[in-house]
């Protein structure tokens, strides 16, 4: 398998390594994190806000990926699977920001509870999420927790599908813009 090459500022080095590359997207086509976090501005947290838009920016690349070039069979799925992990990571972010923010007005802390899991109960305890997104929310958890080969129930090249994740982007944008005050 080749390794991954590093380009560097000089340019003559790449041509050197043979590391030039190409632009895979134009210019624009994949928005600054900094336009994604400010869409997520009612995350307190400075740093979980900025590693929410990092990880939305990566999620709009995956997206152009996916809409730009035939990807199929394994390289999908594992796209795909890819795709609605990085959306889980987004939510229990955001998740973990709430909740604090809530504790915090309550003079309550929540820093013992501090997996996804929980998180995702106190939010629909605390009604900043519904029953349906709340049974979403523990569906992606699930999904995520798949990451680990080694309990796969299924074949990765055919279980993870546009469809579901297109489900789950939906859902994330429902989740930011319930929360945008």
């Amino acid at each position: 398998m080749e390794l991954l090459r590093k380009i560097s500022v000089d340019k003559e080095k790449n041509r050197e390594n043979g590391s030039i590359k190409k632009n895979l997207f134009a210019k624009g086509r994949i928005r600054p994190a900094s336009f994604h976090k400010d869409e997520w501005l009612f995350i307190e947290d400075i740093r979980t806000r900025e590693n929410i838009a990092y990880h939305v920016q990566y999620l709009e690349f995956c997206i152009c990926l996916y809409d730009e070039y035939e990807i199929y069979l394994t390289a999908e799925s594992l796209l795909c699977k890819n795709m609605m992990a990085t959306i889980a990571v987004i939510i229990e972010g955001a998740l973990f920001d709430l909740v604090n923010q809530a504790g915090d007005k309550a003079n309550f802390s929540f820093n013992e509870k501090r997996d996804f899991l929980s998180r995702i109960d106190i939010a629909f305890d605390m009604k900043m999420i519904d029953y349906n997104m709340k049974n979403a929310f523990h569906d992606l958890r699930k999904l995520r927790n798949r990451i680990h080969l080694s309990g796969a129930e299924e074949r990765e090249y055919s279980a993870y599908g546009v469809e579901e994740v297109n489900k789950y982007i939906e859902i994330l944008d429902r989740f930011r813009k319930g929360n945008i005050y």
